[in-house]
């Protein structure tokens, strides 16, 4: 008989909750500087190899969590594709894969982009020249391509990654389909392509690394190590050995892995971090592996955890809590709310009650916006345009 596979892995809910909240800390954390302490740090920890261990490191460096997003981008959308390489099912059509991938992420998108236009009118930003070609790269998705509406963007800074996966959307189908004919090629072309850009820019360009780190072939190696996750996965449910040793096994690579994630974060302390972070996306793409890898086979305790209502709940409104936390936070702090006087932020003055009020408020405000454009905009327009274009839509990944 052939082993049941579900479409929808339930721990990824919590998988891509804790690597939205991770980014989203380290972002709030940029404009509060309140740091977390807790953290292992007693003998018996100590003698497992865990002294040192804490959350600030992934606080600190939670930028790093929007690789597992793009891992998990990868993962998600190729799963359909591997399963009918491997379960034989139908090939996905490929216009109806274009019209999802649209229906759930554009409008949403091209929302935040006429909010935040109108902002910027508002403050006087229109006068400027650059606005107009900052508004049309990121219309068209192809800011992170220009160094300066890259990094001087007056849009929120998260939608550099909204604007590479659009343009890996574009791309997967086809990929899939040299994939399935040679995967080997396919995924050895793709490590190239990005281990050459990688190194070609930490040779050649390094003094342009932060106009230059976030482009899209440098995670060329992380799409295709989500692909091939997707084959293992798969290949693995179909052998039906699941038992408590499995389960074991699979628990202790999850938390190997995580300790060898806290490991290369601790790199990331020096003047040459971005430098770091470039030069070991590929192998933190494979640690982020390992991680899925062990929740996919840990067993009761994985699923507990990783698929509970919260997790679900900060699942389902993830998208725009990613696209909308880090320009609410800077545009409170901006307008002073809550309010501070003088010329310099409390947070540089160590007034801990005004940053613990203003934490506390960006994070309310955040969940609550990312809440209403999710139930009151995004899942409303993705059904409208289901319903208009003839699409089926099934929930999956």
């Amino acid at each position: 008989m052939k082993a049941e596979i579900n479409r929808h892995i339930d721990v990824l809910d919590g998988v891509r909750a804790l690597a939205v909240g991770f980014v989203v800390w380290f972002h709030f954390w940029q404009q509060s500087w309140l740091t977390p302490s807790a953290g292992f740090r007693g003998s018996l920890s100590a003698w497992f190899g865990l002294e040192g261990f804490g959350l600030e490191r992934f606080v600190r460096h939670g930028y790093q969590f929007v690789d597992m997003l793009i891992l998990l981008s990868a993962f998600c959308n190729f799963y359909p594709y591997a399963r009918s390489i491997l379960l034989e099912e139908p090939w996905p059509d490929t216009r109806t894969f274009y019209l999802k991938r649209a229906a759930r992420i554009l409008p949403s998108y091209y929302l935040s982009l006429g909010v935040m236009a109108a902002v910027l009118f508002a403050e006087g930003m229109s006068a400027d020249g650059f606005f107009w070609k900052d508004l049309f790269a990121h219309i068209f998705c192809i800011a992170p391509f220009f160094p300066d509406t890259c990094l001087g963007t007056n849009f929120s800074g998260a939608l550099w990654t909204v604007q590479i996966e659009v343009l890996y959307y574009i791309l997967l189908p086809w990929i899939a389909r040299l994939f399935r004919r040679q995967p080997v090629l396919t995924c050895t072309a793709l490590w190239g392509c990005g281990l050459a850009s990688a190194n070609g820019i930490l040779i050649y360009k390094a003094d342009m690394i932060r106009a230059m780190e976030n482009h899209m072939f440098t995670f060329a190696g992380c799409y295709a190590n989500g692909m091939l996750l997707c084959m293992l996965y798969i290949t693995l449910k179909k052998q039906q050995g699941e038992n408590r040793y499995t389960r074991l096994a699979a628990t202790v690579l999850f938390l190997c892995a995580v300790r060898h994630l806290h490991g290369m974060m601790g790199l990331l302390g020096g003047e040459d971090r971005l430098l770091v972070q470039l030069g070991q996306r590929f192998e933190l793409s494979l640690t982020f592996c390992g991680i899925l890898m062990g929740l996919f086979f840990a067993g009761r305790w994985a699923v507990r955890i990783f698929s509970g209502r919260i997790m679900r709940f900060i699942a389902a409104i993830s998208y725009n809590l990613y696209i909308w936390h880090q320009y609410l936070a800077v545009k409170c702090k901006g307008y002073r709310i809550p309010f501070w006087e003088g010329d310099t932020p409390p947070n540089m003055l160590g007034d801990r009650l005004w940053m613990w009020k203003y934490q506390i408020l960006i994070i309310v405000v955040s969940l609550a916006v990312a809440a209403v454009l999710t139930y009151g905009v995004e899942k409303p327009a993705a059904a409208f345009l289901f319903k208009r274009t003839g699409v089926k839509s099934r929930e999956g990944l």
